[in-house]
């Protein structure tokens, strides 16, 4: 969504700057108001994509047909169960029963391959190793219908200009966990 938002942003600003050249002969005199109304085409869009990516890593409470303390179970097996990449796998910080809280934090590497040119025109990969962190804070509530309500928050820190690194964990975490709670009874 942020890559429309700054197409249409830069449509704006080339047009206004040309129809304000058409009609002025002054090459000049459309940057300021093409930036004014460049900006303002892409703003509505920025902020559609700030809330897509806010509901992305807080998604809604789900509510589940199983007893809050077998859901925390799962949960928290899962948790000490899965591995990423080379062996990185979840450290849960809290687990507390009585509240229904658990707190974990995976944290691993990427590894990727850039590529750039000399002088000579010769192209070279050089190999880059970046931090990712990803914490995870999960409440699970019991309701008086004896069902659970469970609340999924992630927060993802990372090394680098690619925000959204940890994106394909964060959505395969939540389609598992709704997996495992949906077949549990």
């Amino acid at each position: 969504m942020a890559i429309i938002a700054i197409a249409i942003g830069s449509f704006v600003f080339l047009l206004t700057g040309a129809i304000t050249n058409e009609f002025t002969h002054d090459p000049g005199a459309g940057i300021l108001p093409g930036l004014v109304l460049g900006f303002l085409a892409a703003a509505p869009l920025f902020k559609l994509a700030a809330q897509e990516r806010s509901n992305f890593l807080h998604p809604t409470p789900r509510e589940y047909n199983i007893p809050a303390k077998l859901a925390f179970a799962k949960i928290r097996d899962y948790l000490a169960e899965v591995s990423y990449n080379y062996g990185d796998k979840w450290h849960v910080v809290t687990a507390d029963t009585q509240s229904g809280r658990i707190t974990a934090n995976l944290r691993f590497m990427d590894e990727f391959t850039r590529m750039e040119g000399d002088a000579r025109g010769n192209i070279h990969t050089q190999k880059e190793r970046l931090h990712r962190f990803l914490s995870l804070d999960v409440q699970v509530r019991a309701t008086e219908r004896s069902t659970t309500i469970i609340q999924i928050d992630f927060c993802p820190k990372v090394e680098g200009a690619n925000y959204s690194a940890c994106d394909s964990i964060v959505s395969a975490l939540a389609n598992t966990l709704d997996d495992i709670l949906r077949e549990a009874k």
